[in-house]
Parts: structure tokens; C-alpha cells; sequence
């Protein structure tokens, strides 16, 4: 265990704050160092500290490599890695980022690497992000098998793994990856806050299939984080109407909602309303159409803030990787696992005492399914459920996502799943050869990795747009696209460049336009 408390004090050190005890993590960092051959499920909820399990471990590699020589932590999104990276190297010092377009190192080879979930993907496929263009252009395999064997020779961490379970296209990778990590014997670790009895038992498959030493690790009662949280007055309660007629003022408000035009809308509704308030600059907008330096900008205002009152007005963005509390929560409808992620930023800190959720019950529900949402409001109406102690919210999420792994294996396409295997399992397969199944799949209009995205380079920084935003911005002459053989005249020309940006063509797409400081892209 003199890792697992290094890695205490020094994250306490770098942050600055008074360590309490974690028995879950102890529990966890002493299973993965002592069995021969680990899988662990750990489904704490929001606030735990689950990362500082990665940092332990890293330190432990250190000194003794008899089971994994490191620790590649992946994570769903760019914004939340971030977070764990500039953490990770303040306490630290050696851990490297690795992303398509923005990477610290070419392989996985620093004691702590972190990660995206899609590049995590193709590195097993042995199709190296950072060589691919070369490996396109018949110049060299890129690394192709190194890359991956610095993988196998890892203990792999999939953090916010609910993201990586819900989406089609990430869900057919994913179910890819734990498989061929699997019959390698690699040690898994798998980390959510929301966790249905569906999704464990898909993991148990794979663990009793190759022999592993399968654990499920979740907080009881006992645990001092629990009894802390327990004693907070969480209240869920719903509403119908102008959500901003709810805002308190004087208190900590965060407004999330659905998509980035609502989430604009309401803001710029805001501001103009001093009726709510709230000085202008305790008005806060976040979304995913930010550039990370202006997210980050938010997030340190929010941090200088501390416990003064506040409007934050944000998307999904804000549920995952951007760490604040607030006293009052209203939030759009949604599906079970985003409600709780937005609810955990309720009375996240020690020294609060209560939180109030306030659910739009006549919110749109778009992008999700209506009958997800239905049913979860169903399921949570009149219950005592608190964000952060799982027992309290546990059935409500195995009612929603199912009982049995059939539930998971619906969003999953055997077809290509199938072929994402053997790509990565046959050691025939070199970086050229991947490439060019790869290019057919895509060709064909199957994302592989998650829906199509665009890169919009704004300012020097990466901004992912969907093909409908690239082609409203092309109409409004607000880009420029490079590298492709003609005009976007309609949505169909916008998903020709997504897919062409998909399968490694140089093509760039630049914004043109007067980047908004507080909007963002809208």
C-alpha cells in the first residue's frame, strides 16, 4: 500500500486539501497489485476520487512491473482529459496525454498515460493516430505493433464507462476492445457512477470466459464518503415552464439543458434580465462548441467564485470533467445516468449541507429517447435518491438500462464488431491492412468509433462540430474547408467531409468567422 498513500499525499499536496479515507479505493489498489489476474468493476459515484486510483497504480508500476508495466487510463471525451492530465502532472510529473490532433508521446510508454477512448481504439487495431497519414501514404506500418503491445503489457482503466455504453458507435468499439483485452489477459479496470445490473453482468461474461479474477466494488453505508453525503438534505423535485423562473438568487444555480441553442438562448436571456439577480459576470455559459481554452477560462471563473452565488448555464458538457457545486440544480429531462451526473455537482463539496434538483417535466428531450426519458422519470418520481450513494439509485438505473447483458448487446453492431476483432486479434493484420478495412467501413457510412464528427480549427485549438453545424456554418460563409474536391451545397456534402476527415484525407476545416468570447460557435 505505500504507493496507494504516496499517491494521497502527494494529489493532497498538489490540490491542496485534507485526505480522507477511501476503504473502496484501498480495497481496489490492493486486489489489482496482489491477483494474478484482475478485472474489477468500480462503480462509485461522482466526487469519489476514482482517479486517484490511476495515480497509485502508476506508482506502483514504478517500482514493481511483475503484472503491468503501466497504466493507460481512457477516458470517453477530450474535455474530461484535461482535468486528469494537468492534475496528474502537478502532483506527479509523468504522465502524457494521447489524442488524435493534440498528443504528449506517439506510443504508451510514460507510467501514467491518458487517453481517448478513440484513440485508445486504434491503437489496438495497431493503426497509430500519430502515424497514420504516413502509413496512408505507403511510407511505414507506424509503430503498428509496438503501439499495441505497449497496450497488452498495460492494466487499462475505462473511466466514465456509461458513456462508452450508450452510445451505438462507441458501445460496438467498446464491446470490441474488452474483448480482445480479454484473451489477453490484460488486467481491466472498468469506473462509472451509474452502473445497471445489465452492464456488470456483460462484464462478468468476459472476465468468467478468460479466467479473470472478477470483482464488483461499490460503497456501503459504512463508508466514510457515504455517511459524509448521507448527511446532506439532497431534494429532487419537477416543474413545468420557464426553467429561469426557478433560478434563486444568492445561491449557487446551474441551468442544463439539452443542446447548445437552448442552452444560448436561456443565456442570452439572462443577461438581459437584471430582475434575476445576478451581477453580470456571475453569469456563466459552458458547452461543447467552446474552445478548450475558453471552457477552461469558465471553469477557473467558477473555481475563483468558490461558494458565492452564481448562474452557470451549460449542455452535457458540464456532466462529466468540469468539478464544481452548486446549491440549486435545474436541468432538462433526460435519461437516468445524465440526470445523476448532473445532479452530483449538487453540494459536491465537504463543507455543504443541501441541494435542491428541479427536473423540466415539459423540457424537449432531444438528442435522447423520448421512452428512456419517460421511463426515468418514472422510476426516480417520489423516490429518496442521492446522487452520490449508489444504493439509493442503483435499481432505478438497472430499470432503465436492463437487468442482462441482452440489454447492451442490442446497441451493439456484431457485424462490425466482429471485424474490429479480428483486426486487432490477427497479427496478419498491419497498419496498412487495417487502414483499408477500415476506409470501407467508413465509405459505407458506419462511423466505427462514434458518429461523425468535424474538426473545426478555431484559433489554433480544436472545436468537434456535427456535419449539420459544418454545413449551417459553410451557408453562412463562417468556413472554410481545404482539401476537399468541391462546395458543401447540402447536408449530404457536409457528411462527405466527415467521413473524408474520418478516413485521414487532408482535409482542414477553418473557422472564418468572429469567435463569440462568451457563446462560443453558435
Amino acid at each position: 500500500m505505500r504507493a496507494y498513500e504516496e499517491a494521497v499525499k502527494r494529489l493532497a499536496e498538489a490540490k491542496g486539501f485534507v485526505p480522507e479515507k477511501r476503504p473502496l479505493l484501498e480495497e481496489a489498489f490492493d486486489f489489482l497489485t496482489s491477483s494474478p489476474k484482475p478485472f474489477l468493476v468500480l462503480n462509485a459515484p461522482t466526487g469519489y476520487g476514482k482517479t486517484l486510483l490511476s495515480f497509485a497504480l502508476a506508482l506502483h508500476s514504478l517500482t514493481d512491473a511483475s503484472l503491468f508495466d503501466r497504466v493507460i487510463h481512457v477516458l470517453p471525451m477530450r474535455s474530461i482529459i484535461e482535468d486528469v492530465q494537468r492534475t496528474a502532472e502537478e502532483a506527479f510529473g509523468f504522465s502524457r496525454t494521447k489524442m488524435m490532433g493534440s498528443s504528449g508521446e506517439f506510443m504508451h510508454l510514460f507510467p501514467l498515460n491518458v487517453t481517448t477512448a478513440d484513440t485508445f481504439t486504434w491503437d489496438l487495431m495497431k493503426l497509430n493516430t500519430k502515424k497514420r497519414h504516413s502509413v496512408k501514404a505507403g511510407k511505414e506500418f507506424g509503430y503498428d505493433y509496438l503501439t499495441q503491445a505497449s497496450i497488452l503489457t498495460s492494466l487499462v482503466i475505462f473511466d466514465e464507462a456509461h458513456f462508452l455504453l450508450e452510445d451505438e458507435s462507441m458501445a460496438t468499439a467498446f464491446d470490441a476492445a474488452v474483448e480482445f483485452l480479454a484473451s489477453q489477459g490484460v488486467p481491466i479496470v472498468v469506473m462509472t457512477a451509474t452502473l445497471s445490473q445489465g452492464h456488470r453482468e456483460f462484464f462478468r461474461k468476459y472476465a468468467e470466459k478468460c479466467g479473470y479474477d472478477f470483482k464488483v466494488l461499490s460503497p456501503g453505508g459504512e463508508d466514510p464518503f457515504v455517511e459524509r453525503e448521507l448527511k446532506k438534505d439532497i431534494s429532487i423535485e419537477f416543474g413545468e415552464g420557464d426553467p429561469l423562473k426557478f433560478i434563486e438568487p444568492g445561491e449557487r444555480n446551474a441551468l442544463i439543458v439539452n443542446t447548445v441553442k437552448r442552452a444560448v438562448e436561456l443565456y442570452d436571456r439572462a443577461i438581459s434580465n437584471p430582475g434575476l439577480g445576478f451581477k453580470r459576470d456571475r453569469i456563466l455559459l459552458i458547452h461543447g462548441r467552446m474552445t478548450p481554452s475558453h471552457k477552461r477560462s469558465i471553469i477557473n471563473r467558477l473555481r475563483e467564485l468558490g461558494r458565492e452565488d452564481f448562474l452557470l448555464i451549460g449542455t452535457q458538457a458540464v456532466e462529466a470533467g468540469v468539478d464544481f457545486s452548486a446549491d440549486v440544480m435545474i436541468t432538462d429531462r433526460a435519461p437516468v445516468n445524465s440526470l445523476l451526473q448532473r445532479f452530483g455537482r449538487l453540494a459536491r463539496h465537504a463543507g455543504d449541507k443541501s441541494g435542491r434538483a428541479l427536473v423540466m417535466k415539459d423540457s424537449p428531450t432531444g438528442p435522447y429517447s423520448e421512452e428512456m426519458v419517460d421511463r426515468t422519470l418514472k422510476l426516480i418520481a417520489g423516490k429518496s435518491i442521492h446522487p452520490r450513494v449508489p444504493s439509493t439509485y442503483e435499481m432505478a438505473v438497472t430499470e432503465v438500462y436492463g437487468s442482462s447483458p441482452s440489454s447492451i448487446n442490442r446497441l451493439i453492431d456484431k457485424n462490425v464488431k466482429g471485424k474490429l476483432f479480428r483486426l486487432m486479434s490477427d497479427p496478419s493484420k498491419r497498419a496498412p491492412d487495417v487502414l483499408g478495412e477500415v476506409e470501407q467501413l467508413v465509405a459505407k457510412g458506419v462511423p466505427v468509433m462514434r458518429n461523425f464528427l468535424v474538426p473545426l480549427s478555431v484559433e489554433n485549438e480544436t472545436v468537434l462540430i456535427s456535419p449539420e453545424k459544418l454545413f449551417e456554418l459553410y451557408s453562412r460563409g463562417a468556413v472554410e474547408v481545404r482539401g476537399f474536391k468541391s462546395e458543401i451545397k447540402t447536408l449530404k456534402d457536409a457528411y462527405e467531409v466527415a467521413k473524408g476527415v474520418a478516413l485521414g484525407n487532408n482535409i482542414e476545416i477553418l473557422f472564418t468567422g468572429s469567435y463569440d468570447q462568451e457563446r462560443g460557435i453558435v
